[in-house]
Parts: structure tokens; sequence; C-alpha cells
């Protein structure tokens, strides 16, 4: 029974193929709206996904859910500079041991002097532990992460951004590379181990990470860090309770400061569906176009049936029933659709993987998405539903051929 079906279907599938083959001109003129009404479907789906993962990297560079950000000072210094690192870092190691928390990174900012040859900048430093880049999403396409290790070497390794490798005439040199960094009164030669994929644009200078250690033994004594804060990554599940739990004991072990333990992420705030509302203007616009591609499939498949009368009154003074020939209209519309379908996805492949999309949309993306399968799967599963609709009208008129409109025919 199974074997009838599907040969049935089959037979039907190639029956369609010939006869599109015959009238190809009329169907290609009416499938050019719904190829390209698929083609702008699929294509504004699979932007709005890797345009929605770009936000999402660019909100987790400041931390990811659920980031708590730890920071600690004392109320009766009169100059408002945090706790010193020294203080802070022992009672947060003994905190995130306590609840078993696997990620926290210290996070303090201070500016030095890079200088390379006969080029010099200024560099935002980020004293970070190595936890850091999971937290906060850094990728490093070139070199490598700091690791532990690294705080034992006798010249610290840093990673850098790409726009202080550019500042510095670096952005086509092999890596390691060795730069000075200049302090207050300290120059040390580090060694760059890494580069990430982005620069933030918003920084005056340039960018570079330093383990946290290595920062206190070469300049340490010179520059010690102040308003450092810590970073603590925990689950989103159960957040809330957990952070008060973490702020009660990190007050437990910061007698006589004042500490601050507050969520910061971005989903903190609300800040996850900023593309929502220009996705779907945009999908209402290619369903309009779809509709009318529908519209024009449908006209031109209403006129061809008329003009095949005589064919079908043939076919049924053969014996085709009223099913077959309905089922056979049916599926000329939905072949026909499927293949306009194809070949608007496959234009949407192109497009979105195309180098404008990576020019503009994938600007700052560090682990770029491939084109959605979701999004190929809506405009086939489109295409298929208008062909199946469009076809519905011309097979109830096919079915309604009589054998004697075929002879007058």
């Amino acid at each position: 029974m199974i074997g009838r079906v599907l040969t049935g279907f089959a037979a039907a599938v190639i029956e369609a193929w010939h006869e599109l083959r015959i009238h190809k001109l009329r169907v290609l003129l009416s499938l050019v709206g719904v190829g390209v009404a698929v083609a702008a479907l699929s294509g504004t789906v699979a932007i709005a996904d890797i345009g929605q993962q770009a936000l999402v990297e660019q909100y987790e560079r400041d931390g990811r859910p659920a980031m708590l950000s730890v920071y600690a000072y004392d109320p009766q210094d009169d100059t408002g500079s945090g706790a010193a690192a020294a203080t802070v870092r022992p009672a947060v190691a003994k905190v995130t041991e306590q609840f078993q928390i696997s990620h926290a990174s210290m996070a303090g900012n201070t500016q030095l002097d890079a200088r390379r040859a006969d080029r010099a900048t200024r560099v935002d430093l980020l004293v970070v532990d190595p936890p850091y880049a999971v937290m906060h999403r850094v990728v490093t396409p070139r070199g490598r992460w700091l690791v532990d290790s690294d705080a034992a070497n006798l010249s610290p390794a840093i990673v850098v951004d790409p726009r202080l490798l550019k500042d510095l005439g670096l952005a086509e040199a092999r890596l390691p590379a060795t730069i000075d960094l200049v302090g207050a009164s300290t120059t040390v030669s580090a060694t760059i181990v890494g580069v990430t994929a982005t620069s933030d644009r918003w920084m005056e200078f340039g960018r570079a990470y330093l383990l946290a250690d290595a920062y206190e033994h070469w300049f340490g004594a010179t520059q010690p860090m102040t308003d450092a804060s810590w970073k603590i990554w925990i689950p989103t599940e159960g957040s809330q309770e957990l952070t008060e739990a973490i702020r009660r004991s990190i007050n437990a072990e910061l007698p006589g400061l004042e500490t601050q333990v507050e969520r910061n992420d971005y989903l903190a705030w609300g800040g996850n569906d900023d593309l929502d509302s220009v996705k779907w203007v945009v999908v209402a616009i290619s369903s309009v176009i779809l509709l009318l591609g529908a519209l024009s499939l449908l006209n031109v498949s209403v006129i061809t049936i008329q003009q095949r009368v005589r064919e079908i009154g043939i076919r049924r003074s053969f014996g085709a029933t009223s099913g077959r020939v309905f089922f056979s209209v049916v599926m000329e519309s939905i072949v026909a659709t499927f293949v306009a379908g194809l070949v608007g996805v496959m234009i949407a492949i192109a497009l979105v993987n195309g180098p404008w999309t990576a020019e503009y949309v994938l600007e700052g993306v560090a682990d770029p998405p491939p084109f959605p399968l979701s999004a190929a799967a809506l405009g086939m599963g489109v295409s298929l539903l208008v062909g199946a609709l469009a076809g519905v009208l011309p097979a109830l008129v096919a079915v309604r051929v009589r054998i004697v409109d075929a002879i007058r025919f």
C-alpha cells in the first residue's frame, strides 16, 4: 500500500515537472515575485539572527549573565579611592570557594605608555585574571589568552587589541612580539602573546590585558592598583538569592570596609530584544511581497488551466478521476514554488555570506554564526505553503472540466 502511494506521488511530481517545462515562460514570469519574496524573507530572518548575535556579543563583553560586580572601599578614606587589591583579593577568593564559583576575576584599569622602536602611544591597561576572557567573551583569533603561568614570566605576557597593535606598527607582525610598557617610574619589556578580535571604538587609546599578579610584581610598588573591582560569574537561575548570600559573606570577610555587590549584566536591565521590532517590520514587508507573488502565480495558473481544457478533458476520457486531476494541478503549483523557493534561499545565502554583510553587519562579531537553518527552513516552508494555496483554485477549475468541454474546445 505504501509503495503504491509513493509511486503515485512520484508520478505526480514528474508529471507536474513536465507540465512546468511546457509552460515554462508563463511559470517563470509568475515565480519571479515568489523567488524574490522568499529571498527577502529568508535573508531578513538570517540578518536579524546574525544581528542579534552581534548585539548579544556586544552586551556580553561587559559581562555574561549573571555577572556580579564587587567593589570595596574605606568610608574613612577622604580620597574616595577603593580598598587595596591585596586586601580584597583573599576575601573574594574565599567567598568564591565557599559557593563553589569557578569563574571570578579582578578588573582594574590604569594607563601606561607603550613603546616600540620609534613609535609610542598611550595604552588603556586592564588588569585581570585568566577567567576574565570567558566571563567577558574576549576572543583571541591571533595568539592566545593569558594563563596562570604567565605571571612568572621574566617578560610579562600581555594581550592587546588590533588598534594598539596598529598604533605600534605591528599590525602584520608575527607573534610573540615585544614592546615596552612604561609606568610612573618603571619600564618593563612585555611580550604580546595574543590579539583580540575587536577593538572598542569608544576608547581613546588602544587596550592591553595584563595578569593581576604580573602587574603587582612589576608595577605594584610604584603604581598600586586602586578602584579595582572583582567580577563573579554566577548561574542565572537563583541569581538573586545567591547575590544576597555573596553580599553577606563579602561583608563578613571585609570588616571595616563598605562593599557593593551588584548584578550588572545586560539581562539585569533588559537589553536583549532591540532588533525584534526591525525584524518584524521587514518580515511584514517581505510577506506583502510574497503575497503579491502568490497572486501573480494564481492568476497565471488559472489562465493556464483555462487554456488546457482540451488536455484535461482527454485525460478524463481515459479514466482520470477528479482527485487525480486535482492533485496533479496542485502539485504543479507546489513543484513550481519549491523551485522558486530553493532559488530564493540560495540567493539569500549568497547575499548574507557576501562581503557586504561581513563589512557592515558582522563588524565587531567575534564568533559569527553560519546562515541559520531556521531561515532556510522558513523560506522553503513558506514557498511550499504559497504553492499549495495558489494551486487550490486552478485545481478546482480543472476538476469541473467535462469531457464534452474538451470536444467543444
